[in-house]
């Protein structure tokens, strides 16, 4: 027993330290996390900037260095010192007064004291949880109108070529640090191509550039590459990844869904139109609403039905209530870069934002409805689709009407079955007259009538014997009217707004149960003018969500247009000018440099919106251009740890599709046709293309970090794992894509030399040298045989200048 103890008793004391350690290192996230909320919450109404019992407030740490009557409330480091400490665990004055923290909530601010009250540099005063924002809370960074900063003018600047090298070169003259000269063209061809449309160049678009001396070279190589389809596929998975893209369900049945892949395909190829944002934005939030039958922009909202959906669930109250949060938050993430599912059910701990705040962003999706009945068709489509359904339906009356009237007591107790599952004010919803249901009433009606239709087997599995007997010969005599049948129509996964009774928007577990009007962030009223909807009566749409597209597409909202522009810069550098690209409230990082994200963004506004000219001003850059090698990176390193200066190119694995598909590249088999209904992860396709279920990804995309489609993702986790390197090694597909390869080398083979320079150019995009060609020569030998080759092949593929870019 006493060993046991001592034994929990030491692993008790390293939990203490693990904490109070974690406390120290990370730049003041714990006291975000944990210690601003209790001070909000519990001590700065009586401790703050408009009261302070026995002198002392704790809405900073100088305030709290400092102390009150008794002395100071906070010694960094030094628990035993800390008169909080002593307070909370009610050992002489006893804070709060009104009931003891949990202990939980006491060992918080024991960690924090005992790692140094680490109080994070951009941490601005604790503010009392009050429901007002303040001038204090508007002058947060992100939330400060937009400006065009002057470009800075370095002394003996020889190495700009842009105005966005002026800015990164400023800084590092004020740092003492000089930036690496500029890459290899073999680098940089091979960084560029991986850059814009995810995949290697071929040897001889490599050859090309490198033989290419002309001054605009690179320039067109650019122009080029923004024109290629494949640009669109490349980018369009970064967006895809912010709004969760998947194929299926998710939950336990996690069926999938057959259709949505063409919102897959509308992103795709509103990046190869380059499409202005404020529109791409629009078409997603409200393409519906958009007057006129628009297939591309109905195939946008397709956005609005990424969620998680499970058929057999018959709490369809908290299904709904649960996908329009889901809604809520995943706006807030992807287009407003502030997370606000905090503010759900108080308001919100670390930055400005309202309970009422969140539920006036709720209130714009309120009168969503799920529709799935309406086709990707345009009007002639539809228009010649129902002449030619009408004169099926005519021709087939008679047997269409024996045969619906020998189904219908089946599909009735069928109905019947399924409408009782539900409970019972859900059933109500069904049974009520269309037009007489609010806009979530008829969207339980759905749910119930969308359950009928998964549960599989239908009424069918229980007729009579003669009865089916019959239905397969009324099926007959129908196919005889076949030649007469209009192929279907494309489906589509889409919403609409429901045009009757609109559900208000309530905040649960209110005593005021005044319905919330849609609305925006507070905190930007005072910078951004509010955009009122106006109802669309001809599509008998409420224009709510048309409204907050066109806030966010506003040219003066300084939160929308500084979060898109850092995501285009961070996909091309791997980190964001705000390296949260997510967050850019308190518990973000602020940005490295402002100035120069502010530059970008006007311009960005001001040149129409267009990505493809803001790619190509960074890729015109000097900053982009150089190497990930410098004479003095260990001492860089020291003066700016996580090289966010910029003071030379990062070095990054390349992502899971991009690993796939340069195999596929080498091995010569990728097929390049772009956009069409996902496949199978056996097909030789881009990644983008293949199937993607939430809870069974494919096993090799899965095992390198590609998202999940479960939640939000602006950066994905790059991790480097043993099983990775086992699939590298003994996995079929690595395995087959080296044979492959091995066959495209042999059918073209000339000389062993040659043969070897060609499997260096496919898969690592440069030449070998003298030692890496004669070492290679001596593991295959002069013979070639067939299995040294794939060896060889293997590799190659295995090898880190494969995997990774510089």
């Amino acid at each position: 027993m006493r060993r046991t103890g001592s034994f929990l008793a030491i692993i008790a004391a390293l939990c203490c330290t693990s904490t109070a350690a974690r406390a120290e290192t990370d730049g003041g996230k714990y006291f975000e996390q944990y210690v601003r909320p209790l001070l909000a919450g519990k001590c700065v109404k009586c401790h703050g900037p408009e009261k302070q019992e026995g002198g002392l407030r704790l809405d900073s740490l100088e305030a709290m260095l400092k102390g009150g009557d008794s002395g100071p409330a906070v010694v960094a480091g030094e628990v035993a010192e800390s008169l909080l400490v002593e307070a909370v665990r009610y050992e002489s004055f006893e804070m709060p007064p009104s009931a003891p923290l949990p202990e939980e909530d006491v060992a918080r601010f024991v960690d924090w004291i005992a790692a140094g009250a680490v109080w994070p540099e951009h941490g601005e005063a604790v503010r009392e949880v009050s429901g007002v924002i303040s001038e204090s809370d508007r002058q947060w960074w992100a939330f400060q109108p937009l400006r065009r900063p002057e470009v800075p003018a370095p002394e003996e600047d020889s190495w700009s070529r842009t105005e966005i090298d002026r800015f990164i070169y400023d800084r590092l003259v004020s740092e003492g640090i000089e930036p690496a000269p500029q890459a290899a063209k073999e680098q940089l061809v091979r960084r560029v191509y991986y850059d814009l449309i995810g995949l290697p160049p071929t040897p001889e678009e490599l050859a090309h550039f490198v033989a290419d001396e002309s001054p605009d070279a690179w320039e067109r190589l650019i122009d080029r590459l923004l024109e290629d389809h494949r640009y669109g596929e490349h980018w369009g998975r970064y967006w895809l990844d912010l709004v969760r893209y998947a194929e299926s369900d998710g939950w336990n049945q996690d069926a999938y869904r057959p259709h949505i892949w063409r919102y897959r395909d509308y992103v795709v190829r509103s990046f190869n139109d380059d499409k202005p944002y404020p529109q791409f934005v629009r078409e997603q939030l409200a393409g519906d609403e958009i007057p006129g039958p628009d297939p591309e922009a109905l195939a946008a909202t397709g956005y609005l039905r990424l969620g998680i959906y499970e058929y057999n669930q018959r709490d369809a109250r908290s299904l709904w209530d649960d996908s329009i949060n889901e809604i809520t938050d995943v706006t807030a993430d992807v287009f407003i870069g502030m997370g606000m599912a905090c503010a759900r059910c108080h308001d919100h701990k670390f930055d400005p934002i309202l309970q009422k705040d969140y539920f006036q962003l709720r209130a714009f999706f309120e009168p969503l409805i799920w529709r799935d009945d309406v086709p990707m068709a345009t009007e002639e489509e539809l228009a010649a689709y129902e002449r030619q359904h009408a004169a099926w339906l005519d021709a087939s009356a008679e047997v269409q009407q024996e045969i619906e009237a020998l189904l219908k007591p089946y599909y009735d107790r069928k109905w019947v079955s399924t409408v009782e599952k539900f409970p019972l004010d859900i059933q109500a919803c069904f049974h009520k007259p269309v037009e007489e249901r609010t806009s979530w009433e008829h969207q339980m009606a759905y749910l119930i009538g969308r359950q009928f239709e998964e549960e599989g087997g239908g009424p069918l599995k229980s007729m009579k014997k003669e009865d089916k007997a019959r239905y397969e010969e009324l099926k007959k005599q129908l196919a005889e009217f076949d030649h007469l049948k209009p192929e279907p129509l494309p489906g589509l996964m889409t919403v609409a707004d429901f045009p009757g009774t609109l559900s208000p928007t309530l905040i649960p577990d209110s005593a005021d149960q005044e319905p919330i009007p849609p609305g925006f962030l507070t905190v930007l009223s005072e910078v951004v003018e509010p955009v009122e909807p106006q109802r669309i009566d001809e599509l008998k749409s409420s224009g709510r969500r048309t409204a907050l597209a066109e806030w966010i597409g506003k040219e003066d909202n300084p939160l929308t247009t500084r979060v898109i522009v850092n995501r285009i810069w961070q996909q091309h550098f791997g980190q964001g000018i705000v390296p949260t690209a997510s967050d850019f409230g308190h518990l973000g990082l602020p940005p490295t440099h402002p100035d120069l994200l502010d530059w970008l963004t006007v311009t960005f506004v001001e040149e129409g919106w267009s990505f493809k000219k803001l790619h190509k001003r960074i890729l015109m850059s000097a900053v982009w251009q150089q190497s990930s090698l410098h004479s003095r990176a260990a001492e860089n390193q020291v003066k700016d740890p996580a090289e966010s200066l910029l003071w030379r190119f990062p070095v990054r694995r390349l992502n899971a599709e991009q690993i796939r598909d340069s195999m596929l590249i080498a091995s010569g088999e990728l097929e390049h046709h772009c956009g069409g209904p996902s496949v199978d992860g056996a097909a030789p396709r881009r990644s983008l293309y293949v199937k993607f279920y939430r809870n069974n990804p494919d096993t090799f995309l899965q095992l390198f970090d590609v998202a999940n489609g479960l939640k939000s993702v602006a950066e994905r986790n790059r991790t480097t794992t043993p099983i990775q390197s086992l699939m590298m090694l003994n996995g079929d597909w690595t395995l087959t894509r080296a044979k492959k390869m091995a066959e495209r080398l042999q059918e073209h083979a000339g000389s062993p030399h040659e043969m070897l320079k060609t499997a260096f150019r496919l898969s690592w995009g440069r030449e070998p040298t003298p030692s890496e060609l004669e070492q290679s020569l001596a593991f295959v030998g002069e013979s070639l045989p067939e299995d040294r080759v794939v060896d060889l092949c293997h590799v190659l593929l295995n090898s880190n200048e494969f995997l990774y870019v510089d």
